[in-house]
């Protein structure tokens, strides 16, 4: 059809005046835009990252994640729900020693310059936990033990001035540190023996001894005296584990491969079983500790938890738990098993409503256990924490 010239007017007309609607507005924008002032656009603001100077307040709970193939690391938690609070860093094979007062740790490790060969220095790095920092360092022979993380291993005596610090090159020795001084003022040299029991005054320590003695060492300054105790327990029936715990007497409570509570009296020049209490006796399905620090004892209750696993054989000494048993030593009696399982490590709070911390080694976890009213001091899982990583050694503080 053919349009006169007013027609095809009209039509491009139209045309112009009904473009669709999304093409005018982007026409539209686009010029809005390239009139606007620059000034107007929103200026660019950095987001800015802080570091809290101290960590979150309330009850800790320590994990050493002891490491051979590099660094290790203290982790620490809030008793209440297991949030992460920060960590410490250190070597390899590290061992923790917490402060009665909870407020420093100190971690020995070693530094090796080139991991499978050369020359290794071994440090004790003592630590800030308000701040997560450290505070000093001290270096100490490179006799230092080389082990996953344990108790004993590092200790403090009684007035939290001397480091008690386990050497075995595989020759045993104990070196012993002025904290002040940052110096070793003594090593006392411990053949045959292993592991670290400071006593309730004093400087003096006692260790456990492959005789089945334990002997005492006395300091006085840089030297020291030795006294031994009988045959105190079978190395080959029965031994114990260098893992012990104090009780509010003053007594150590030392435990058995096969069960049994020792209550050792440490007072004196030498060391004296007072009682000896069979914790699994009269139950069946072979039960036995397992684990690194297989008990725990609450001074509140005068109780010691304890790790156990059935079917118990030579060698089963290491093994996961199945059950936590609550033993009271007042009434010599045990008071319930409560299901807990893989559990290698125990710590437990104060006060008359304990709640225990566990380092499960299956899934390396701290594992966190409460009472659950089913009966007398039955526990239950409450928590767990995945960052935990695999462990043998915790700790709680007690403020």
């Amino acid at each position: 059809m053919t349009l006169t010239k007013q027609e095809s007017k009209t039509r491009n007309l139209s045309r112009r005046v009904f473009t669709p609607a999304p093409l005018a507005a982007c026409i539209a924008t686009l010029l809005l835009s390239a009139v606007m002032p620059v000034a107007q656009a929103e200026p660019f603001k950095p987001e800015v990252f802080t570091v809290e100077k101290t960590i979150q307040p309330g009850p800790n709970v320590f994990m050493n994640e002891a490491a051979w193939g590099g660094a290790s690391q203290i982790h620490v938690f809030a008793q209440d729900d297991l949030h992460y609070k920060g960590s410490m860093p250190a070597g390899i094979t590290s061992q923790m020693k917490v402060s009665k007062d909870g407020k420093t740790v100190y971690v020995l490790s070693d530094f090796a310059k080139r991991i499978t060969y050369g020359p290794v220095e071994s440090v004790v790095q003592v630590y800030d936990v308000e701040t997560l920092s450290r505070k000093k360092e001290i270096i100490v022979p490179n006799k230092a033990v080389k082990a996953i993380g344990m108790t004993q291993l590092l200790e403090l005596s009684a007035d939290e001035k001397l480091l008690y610090v386990q050497n075995a090159t595989p020759a045993t020795s104990v070196s012993v540190i002025d904290i002040a001084a940052r110096e070793v003022i003594a090593e006392v040299p411990t053949p045959g023996c292993y592991g670290v029991y400071p006593a309730l005054k004093g400087t003096s320590f006692s260790t456990p001894c492959g005789t089945g003695q334990l002997k005492t060492f006395t300091l006085k300054g840089n030297e020291y005296s030795v006294e031994a105790s009988g045959k105190l327990f079978d190395v080959d029936a029965d031994p114990i584990y260098i893992h012990s715990e104090r009780r509010k007497n003053g007594e150590l409570i030392l435990t058995t491969f096969g069960g049994a509570l020792y209550l050792a009296d440490d007072s004196g020049k030498t060391v004296k079983i007072k009682e000896k209490l069979q914790v699994n006796a009269g139950i069946e399905g072979d039960w036995a500790p397992g684990g690194y620090a297989i008990t725990a004892y609450s001074s509140t209750l005068d109780m010691v938890f304890m790790l156990m696993h059935s079917g118990a054989y030579d060698g089963s000494h290491k093994n996961g738990s199945e059950e936590i048993w609550a033993y009271s030593l007042k009434k010599k009696k045990l008071i319930s098993r409560s299901p807990a399982p893989h559990m290698v490590a125990l710590s437990v709070t104060e006060g008359k409503t304990p709640v225990l911390f566990g380092s499960n080694e299956e899934d390396e976890t701290i594992d966190k256990y409460v009472l659950s009213g089913d009966g007398d001091f039955m526990f239950e899982k409450a928590a767990a924490d995945e960052k935990a990583g695999w462990t043998t050694s915790l700790a709680v503080s007690h403020d």
